[in-house]
């Protein structure tokens, strides 16, 4: 049985350390750049004003944090020309002044994450008419542009997501509708941890099973390549904002661990 702290630094740290990985296969002219701040890590990436890719992960897990900490953070991406950055922030975060601490700097909490997890067993089965494959260096291209028509991202950052097929630690998967490579999802594996993500399917092919079979597929290979845990982070599921992805983890064995608050920048 995990206590709260390890929980948080369990799932914290396994994102953080994806994120960072995938960061560094970033070609240079996409100006993705990741640093340190103790055990935590600043994300930023100038180019590309979202949330997802300018952030603070595991921030006052392995020591507290300190006011000083979160001064050289906000000066990082305000130096950059970064508007749109945030702390996101675990319930385990010390010292509990964090949150005044953030809002004093002008970062307000805004929405929230699911941070889900699960102890590495066998997945439910589940069904669907598409294909799951394991993606290799031929099908780079595809997984990328599928990715990013997926999520809605722009289409320059295609030469990263191809990057990072077949990178160490890294397994990628699409699933087929036909010859159609139609939905997406990849597996980073650091020690007993596994962490899922860039789970993405085309609009004209969502509601066939294809991102829980393709959740199902990751967690069968991350039990072969010995993990003893899977973690991964998806929005929160409101009555006014339902969220599909956190009803297939939830299906898939997936326990919640906490609803993390984003603190965003005004």
């Amino acid at each position: 049985m995990l206590t709260a702290p390890q929980l948080a630094r369990l799932v914290e740290f396994g994102e953080a350390q994806a994120y960072a990985d995938m960061f560094r296969h970033a070609p240079p002219g996409l100006r993705l750049r990741v640093e340190p701040f103790g055990a935590a890590i600043a994300l930023l990436a100038p180019d590309v004003p979202i949330l997802l890719f300018n952030r603070v992960i595991g921030l006052g897990l392995d020591e507290p944090a300190a006011e000083a900490t979160l001064d050289a953070a906000v000066e990082l991406y305000r130096r950059a020309g970064i508007r749109n950055f945030g702390v996101q922030l675990s319930p385990a975060a010390q010292p509990a002044d964090l949150p005044g601490w953030l809002q004093a700097r002008g970062l307000a909490p805004a929405s929230r994450w699911a941070k889900v997890y699960r102890p590495a067993e066998a997945p439910p089965e589940s069904e669907t008419s598409l294909l799951i494959e394991l993606a290799g260096p031929e099908h780079a291209p595809a997984f990328a542009r599928v990715a990013c028509t997926a999520f809605g991202m722009p289409h320059f950052l295609q030469p990263w997501l191809m990057a990072g097929v077949g990178q160490p630690g890294w397994r990628h998967y699409l699933a087929f509708d036909g010859e159609q490579a139609v939905a997406t999802g990849a597996l980073f594996v650091r020690g007993e941890v596994g962490w899922l993500g860039v789970g993405g399917t085309l609009p004209s092919h969502r509601r066939r099973g294809g991102q829980q079979a393709l959740m199902a597929r990751r967690i069968e290979d991350a039990l072969r390549l010995g993990c003893r845990w899977l973690i991964t982070e998806t929005g929160e599921d409101t009555p006014d904002n339902p969220n599909p992805s956190y009803r297939n983890m939830l299906r898939l064995g997936f326990i919640l661990a906490y609803q993390r608050p984003n603190y965003v920048a005004l």
